[in-house]
């Protein structure tokens, strides 16, 4: 017969001392136990004193709040209307004009207008019904050729209603 080894005589030892530990549970061992007494009532706090308000700030303290576009992402002043400058008419493109961009992990398209009030979507590589290239879409641009010719279109900014920001 071969002789346990050492990690055997650990393991029964252990086996052996906890199902004593389990009976001697199970047969009443410490029920005697006295958790103490319950702890006093705590006192009751008193309500506070009353709180004092402070005067308003005047509302001319805030206009640097309004003064500054809360919908524009880097929070300036909106551009010089593009109708005036004749910005509009360079990105215009023989009639088109950049109205949207929509992006996603498979798909990016532009939408543009076109003179005469009809919608055209294209997507990054295709041709535009003028020849034009569509290149590249991104977030706010689109980037278009036009045999050795290119030209990056961007959205335009929209401004809002002088009666809104009030």
């Amino acid at each position: 017969m071969k002789t346990p080894d050492r990690l055997t005589l650990c393991l029964g030892v252990f086996v052996v001392s906890t199902a004593t530990l389990c009976l001697a549970l199970l047969n009443g061992l410490g029920p005697g136990i006295e958790w103490g007494a319950e702890p006093a009532a705590l006192p009751l706090v008193a309500p506070p004193a009353t709180v004092k308000l402070e005067a308003a700030p005047e509302l001319s303290s805030h206009a640097g709040i309004w003064q500054r576009p809360l919908f524009n992402r880097d929070r300036k002043p909106d551009p010089a209307d593009t109708a005036t400058t004749g910005d509009h008419e360079a990105q215009s493109l023989a009639g088109l004009s950049l109205n949207g961009i929509a992006l996603s992990n498979t798909l990016r398209k532009a939408l543009f207008k076109t003179a005469d009030g009809k919608s055209l979507s294209v997507a990054e590589g295709d041709v535009l019904p003028n020849g034009w290239r569509v290149d590249r879409i991104t977030a706010g641009k689109v980037s278009l050729s036009f045999q050795s010719r290119e030209q990056e279109l961007s959205l335009p900014i929209l401004k809002l209603p002088t009666t809104a920001a009030h």
